[in-house]
C-alpha cells in the first residue's frame, strides 16, 4: 500500500512479520496515496524491492536507449554494406547464370 510518511512516499509491506518501506517518486505515485500496488522482491533480500510495473521495471530507459543505439549503428552499417557493392561483385552478380539441375541433384 503507497502511504505517505512525513516528506516522501513510500509502499510498505511484510515479509515474514517484518515491515519494509520502498521509497517512491513523489511526482509519478503522489495521487496514488491509500492505493495498493504489487511490490517484488527476492525472498532473500526483501529490503532490494521494486514496483511490479512495465516502464521502469521490466523496460528501463537506459537499456532501451542502447539498445536503439546498437540498432542504429547495426542498421548503418548493413545499409552501408549494401548501398554500393564492389563493381567486382556487382560484375559477378550480372554474369551469373544459374545451372541446369535434374529433379533430385
Amino acid at each position: 500500500m503507497i502511504i505517505s510518511r512525513g516528506d516522501s512516499i513510500v509502499a510498505v509491506y511484510n515479509e515474514f512479520g517484518k515491515p519494509y518501506a520502498l521509497k517512491l517518486d513523489k511526482q509519478q505515485y503522489g495521487l496514488k496515496i491509500g492505493q495498493q500496488v504489487e511490490v517484488i522482491y527476492e525472498l532473500r533480500h526483501p529490503e532490494k524491492a521494486a514496483i511490479n510495473k512495465a516502464w521502469g521495471y521490466w523496460f528501463i530507459v537506459k537499456e532501451m536507449a542502447w539498445s536503439f543505439g546498437i540498432f542504429s549503428v547495426l542498421l548503418g552499417v548493413a545499409y552501408a554494406t549494401t548501398n554500393k557493392p564492389h563493381p567486382d561483385a556487382l560484375a559477378e552478380q550480372l554474369s551469373f547464370k544459374e545451372e541446369v539441375k535434374t529433379k533430385y541433384q
